[in-house]
């Protein structure tokens, strides 16, 4: 895996045993964001592109961490990036540019860009404060691509911190002021209205119900992350319906979430320095546990029906299964290796590799069998 920070750095790691691969140096400010490009053909190896407050954007080999190409036509400093198709990918902050994996720069949109998603594979909607832009991206018979701007969209009070896709026809947005919409891809038109909180508390705009982060499953379950706690609506019929809710998950403003142990787990990371694991109490009927299929139904212990009927009476609160507490700063983010375990990085400085001691114990187990089989005489 990749982290980055204040330092100027990023640096590839192992992940098994914490060792540091490379560490790619080159930019002269903090660096604000990280991508990963896929090969596109073959022959290709995957490239990480860093973004910085410095104005430059790198492309660096993922292998051997050498930069391959500096690119500063965007002339802007960078907030975000975004990963398209066919090798393209957009970045955003002072303005939006479009790139290809070679560092060639196709062109620059005027616009102060703070998240974006892809819709369609053929439109960008992009968080500008608080609207949403679309642009098309559209292709020139000599392999030139272009971003035409064809629609704002103005309806949040606040300014829009997440965004996230939910299908082809559908995607969501989250504000400041705890507004949720839900758009339609084919008209740009909000369709529903979530969780709409707009009011502020004490003198200054605190914002206790800002939603932090946004995700999606199955196409049906909207997960937002609204003040210090979440909230999991069923999108799937005509009206929605809050299914599941943890108002006081933390002490302090959910900053990011997301599935561990594959789909097992809901874990949020917050400003109150910790990482938390959320899930259901095992079964007395492990049948039942191991029949689970669907990421819910793996977190909830419930099926999409159990779940809906549960609802009709009071959400369903997750139990709290597990705390990581080791940061000193805010948990900025995390990532999941499965079984495996997972890594925290914090406004601390600190990245840390937080391993599953279940596997841990099976693997210090392995070891030792072999050991002793391979020992001639009394141990």
């Amino acid at each position: 895996f990749v982290s980055a920070g204040d330092d100027k750095k990023a640096v590839i790691w192992e992940v098994q045993y914490g060792r540091r691969i490379a560490t790619l140096i080159g930019h002269s400010l903090p660096i604000t964001s990280l991508l990963l490009l896929p090969p596109v053909e073959e022959n290709e190896e995957a490239l990480i592109v860093t973004g910085s407050s410095d104005k430059q954007i790198r492309i660096w080999n993922s292998e051997t961490g050498e930069c391959l190409h500096v690119l500063t036509e965007h002339g802007a400093s960078v907030k975000c990036l975004h990963l398209l198709h066919q090798g393209l990918f957009c970045a955003g902050g002072e303005n939006l540019s479009l790139w290809n994996r070679k560092g060639q720069h196709f062109c620059t949109a005027q616009d102060y860009i703070n998240s974006m998603i892809l819709v369609k594979n053929e439109y960008i909607v992009a968080a500008a404060d608080v609207e949403l832009v679309c642009y098309e991206v559209s292709h020139d018979d000599d392999g030139k691509s272009h971003l035409l701007r064809i629609k704002q969209m103005h309806y949040h009070n606040e300014a829009v911190h997440s965004l996230v896709l939910i299908s082809a026809s559908a995607f969501a947005s989250g504000s400041v002021d705890g507004m949720i919409l839900v758009w339609a891809t084919s008209s740009l038109q909000p369709i529903r209205i979530l969780h709409p909180v707009s009011a502020s508390e004490g003198d200054i705009k605190r914002f206790p119900h800002s939603v932090q982060s946004l995700m999606c499953l199955q196409e049906r379950y909207l997960f937002a992350a609204v003040g210090c706690g979440f909230y999991v609506y069923d999108i799937s019929n005509d009206k929605e319906t809050l299914v599941i809710q943890k108002k006081s998950a933390h002490l302090s403003k959910i900053t990011a979430m997301g599935f561990a142990c594959e789909g097992e787990l809901l874990a949020t990371c917050s400003e109150d320095k910790c990482l938390r694991l959320w899930g259901h109490k095992q079964t007395l009927d492990p049948w039942k546990d191991g029949m689970a299929v669907t990421t819910m139904e793996k977190f909830a212990g419930l099926q999409s029906h159990e779940l809906l009927q549960a609802a009709a009476s009071s959400p369903w609160e997750p139990s709290l299964l597990g705390e990581c507490c080791a940061h000193g700063g805010s948990v900025q983010g995390f990532l999941d290796f499965e079984y495996e375990g997972i890594v925290t990085c914090s406004s601390d400085g600190l990245v840390i590799i937080w391993k599953n001691s279940e596997m841990q114990k099976v693997r210090r187990n392995q070891a030792v069998r072999k050991l002793l089989l391979n020992c001639d005489g009394i141990v």
